[in-house]
Formats: C-alpha cells, sequence, structure tokens
C-alpha cells in the first residue's frame, strides 16, 4: 500500500488561513450582513437581560401594570427581532460556507490535474477522496461556526463587561476571576485535544484508503489471495505508536 498521507498542521499556517480569508472575501458583503445581524441578535439578548432591573423596581415593585405591560411588549418585540436576526445569520452562513466548499473542492479538482503522476504513486485514492470530502467537511463546519460565533462573543463579552461595571464593580471582580481560570482551562484542553484531533484525521486517511484499495482491487486481491496479508498489514500501520507523541 501506498504510504500514509501526514495529517500534520500546515507547513505555513499564516498562508493557509489567509488563503482561507481569502475564499470568504470574495462574499465581503454577506459577511458584513451577517456580521450585523449578529449584532443586533447579542445586543437583544444583552439589552433584554439588563431591562430586568428596570422592570422589577419600577414596574413590578411599585405596581404599574399599565407600565409593566407596555415593557413587557417591547422585551417581546425586542427579543423576536433578535430570534430573526438568529434565524436570518445562520442561514446565510450555510449558504455562504458552502459556496466556499463549492470553490475549495473546484480549486482543489483543478490542482490535482496539474500534480505529477509521482504523487498519485505515493498516495492512496482513498487518501485524496479524504482531502476532498473529510477535510473539507471540517473546514464546512468551522466556517459555519466560527466567524458568527467570533462576532457574538466579542459583542456578548463587551456588553457583558459593560452592564456588570455598571451594576456592581465588586462583582464583577469575582466574575472576572471564575472567566480566567476558564480561559486556564479552555488553553490547557486546546492543547491536549489538538494531538488527538490530529491523529482522528490520519487514521481516517488510512481506513479510506484501506477501504478504497480493497473495494476497487478485490479481483485482484483475491485472485493473488492476498486479503489475510493486506489485513494483516493494515492493522500494524493502523496501531499506535510506542513513543509518546509530540507534545503539543
Amino acid at each position: 500500500m501506498a504510504r500514509p498521507a501526514n495529517y500534520n498542521r500546515p507547513k505555513n499556517t499564516k498562508r493557509a488561513l489567509l488563503q482561507l480569508l481569502g475564499y470568504l472575501g470574495r462574499h465581503k458583503w454577506y459577511m458584513l450582513i451577517i456580521a450585523a445581524l449578529v449584532t443586533v441578535s447579542a445586543s437583544a439578548s444583552i439589552f433584554g437581560t439588563y431591562l430586568l432591573k428596570p422592570v422589577i423596581n419600577h414596574y413590578i415593585i411599585p405596581g404599574d401594570m399599565p407600565g409593566l405591560v407596555r415593557m413587557l411588549a417591547f422585551m417581546a418585540v425586542m427579543y423576536f427581532c433578535g430570534v430573526l436576526s438568529c434565524y436570518a445569520y445562520n442561514q446565510l452562513m450555510v449558504h455562504i460556507s458552502q459556496q466556499v466548499v463549492s470553490e475549495i473542492r473546484g480549486d482543489l479538482f483543478r490542482h490535482t490535474q496539474t500534480l505529477p503522476l509521482t504523487y498519485f504513486d505515493a498516495n492512496t485514492h482513498g487518501e485524496l477522496m479524504s482531502r476532498f470530502t473529510n477535510d473539507v467537511d471540517t473546514i464546512s463546519e468551522a466556517l459555519n461556526n466560527s466567524f458568527a460565533m467570533m462576532v457574538q462573543s466579542f459583542i456578548t463579552i463587551a456588553g457583558t463587561v459593560t452592564m456588570l461595571l455598571v451594576l456592581s464593580w465588586q462583582l464583577s471582580i469575582i466574575v472576572f476571576a471564575f472567566l480566567l481560570l476558564m480561559a486556564l482551562f479552555i488553553q490547557y484542553n486546546g492543547k491536549r485535544s489538538k494531538k488527538y484531533f490530529v491523529q482522528q484525521q490520519m487514521h481516517l486517511g488510512r481506513i479510506n484508503g484501506f477501504v478504497e484499495e480493497m473495494v476497487a482491487g478485490q479481483k485482484v486481491e483475491k485472485v493473488f489471495n492476498h486479503e489475510a496479508r493486506d489485513l494483516r498489514s493494515s492493522a500494524a500501520e493502523m496501531k499506535p505508536s510506542a513513543s509518546p507523541p509530540p507534545k503539543p
């Protein structure tokens, strides 16, 4: 069988990220609309939470029912706008991510036409299929969540911090301390899980390559009675290395 593919991080991570941003840049107007919709959705959630204080203090406790009804109607309209914005930017983000994935696969196909024959001798068909399907699907999932999540997280954090400082700076210190602990844990967890994700992609490519070769060449396998030998060879490749994995 051909040698397994290398699923480590790209040699030039900055260049890879710039290429991905270049694909998104082709749809910059859609991305601006998505950012605006995310801003509306996050702002509605933050402002709605802040309105609980004046609603309780100025309307519920004094017993101002007409004012309470007006405030509840205003909050309902505001939350409804936030829900509509959330639905709209999710739909747009799915559409844009599928467009980007289509463009990436088209560029990948055109690039494979320029590769030398030695590349196809050194890599199995299943590994190439894994590049076009599994790896690109991973990019699609990242695009579906990353951009909108970054904008929403920034607005949510900035708005929440502002509201906390306005309401009570003493309690804000306690919240910031726990946020720091959460950030340290997320950083630690990300470093630990990164190597397992790389191994998952590597083994997935090996499995795809083995299945493609066994199915496409099953007649040759049976003629030469090599099924057991290839199964043993594949099982040996799938075994984890005895040496410890490199530290991230």
